[in-house]
């Protein structure tokens, strides 16, 4: 290939890359994965085409749901804030409304999960008592006296119930 060739082949793929960064950018069909700390609290999401994937919110804190709860709570609290700052520091351009329309979207239709975790309160005695003969009844160890005796137990405090 001659060195006029070459450089116009070398320019063409510049260019053509750069025109194809810039529409992929401006679309948002790249899946683009966001990590911000709100409050001392690391909330990970992605977003494509401008809308935040609601599944992706959090994914990471999942399994642990005390911290997914918590997580959740903090990137609603962020999508209403980064919606509210961007109405009201109103600025012009296509990707400034691309932004204000997906965290205002995300604002409305973000549902997170709300839980709480709490030890449960003592066990009465029917329970402790229904709790053992149930797990007598399925260890296959356990004698049948001994599970005839905690499930007699069981049934003598429950008919005492009111």
């Amino acid at each position: 290939m001659d060195p006029i060739s070459a450089l116009f082949a070398a320019l063409l793929d510049s260019t053509s890359s750069a025109v194809s960064n810039h529409i992929q950018e401006s679309v948002g069909t790249e899946v683009k994965t966001v990590v911000v700390d709100h409050n001392d609290q690391l909330i990970s999401y992605q977003h494509q085409m401008w809308r935040i994937r609601g599944d992706s919110v959090c994914a990471d804190k999942r399994e642990r749901i005390d911290e997914f709860s918590k997580c959740t709570l903090a990137a609603k609290e962020h999508f209403v804030n980064a919606c509210q700052y961007l109405q009201e520091n109103n600025e012009y351009g296509v990707r400034y409304d691309q932004l204000k329309n997906m965290y205002c979207s995300a604002s409305n239709s973000f549902r997170p999960t709300i839980a709480s975790i709490a030890s449960s309160s003592k066990a009465s005695p029917l329970e402790l008592a229904k709790r053992k003969c149930n797990r007598l009844t399925f260890d296959k160890t356990a004698s049948a006296e001994s599970r005839n005796q905690a499930c007699a137990r069981y049934r003598a405090l429950k008919s005492e119930e009111p």
